[in-house]
């Protein structure tokens, strides 16, 4: 009976962390639906394993379901907030190389970083979900964050806006593509509509990796 109570409160635990830690950028349903079984799991080994420690170092605590429970919350809590916070120090790129470019020291100051790397992460977000959107057809769903995104990417240095503008000049021809129903009649049009979203990957791909786009298709026509 213990190890289902564990369990329970395990599952609780996590996805108290879920829901009240922060996110950064935009997320989509997806990345926030796998964020919610991942801290649920989590949060389930954490109570079963406090659980369990608890009990082997003193085996007369197994008749004490108060003491257990609340040990097995604390681990479920602790290892659920701790994977939490890694997961989102690398989906937000921190381990990544630095730009290639630099503006006269060659490093961002602690002032410029959080709101270059808010508007980056958003970037890839938006980018991700409406490539997902336009693999299943749903094409009305293009472009519905890109107005948020002008004044955000002009107001960063230039040296840090050049992979971002780039990024927002092929957003808006992915938008107007759609507008125009895509077309593809002209010679020296060699967009497809399958290359849209897999440009937009590979984008998003560069941009949180903190690099710049080398792609010859992709640099022709946006860079």
């Amino acid at each position: 009976m213990d190890v289902v109570l564990w369990i329970l409160v395990g599952l609780a635990g996590g996805l108290t962390i879920a829901a009240l830690a922060p996110q950064s950028g935009l997320p989509s349903r997806a990345v926030t639906a796998r964020r919610h079984v991942r801290a649920a799991a989590v949060g389930m080994v954490g109570a079963l394993g406090a659980g369990y420690a608890l009990v082997m170092f003193d085996p007369s605590l197994r008749t004490d379901g108060l003491t257990t429970t609340i040990a097995s919350l604390a681990g479920a809590l602790w290892l659920a907030a701790a994977v939490d916070a890694y997961a989102s120090r690398w989906r937000r790129g921190e381990s990544a190389p630095p730009a290639d470019v630099s503006e006269s020291s060659g490093s961002r100051t602690a002032i410029e970083t959080p709101a270059y790397d808010a508007v980056r992460n958003a970037l890839v977000d938006g980018l991700l979900e409406d490539a997902a959107a336009h693999d299943a057809g749903r094409y009305e769903e293009l472009g519905r964050h890109f107005p948020t995104f002008g004044d955000m990417v002009w107001r960063q240095s230039r040296s840090q806006s050049v992979q971002l503008q780039l990024a927002l000049r092929f957003w808006r021809g992915w938008v107007v593509a759609r507008d125009g129903r895509w077309p593809d009649g002209e010679p020296a049009n060699t967009m497809t509509l399958t290359d849209w979203p897999r440009f937009a990957r590979v984008i998003a791909s560069d941009l949180a990796l903190e690099r710049s786009t080398r792609d010859p298709a992709i640099v022709a026509r946006f860079a």
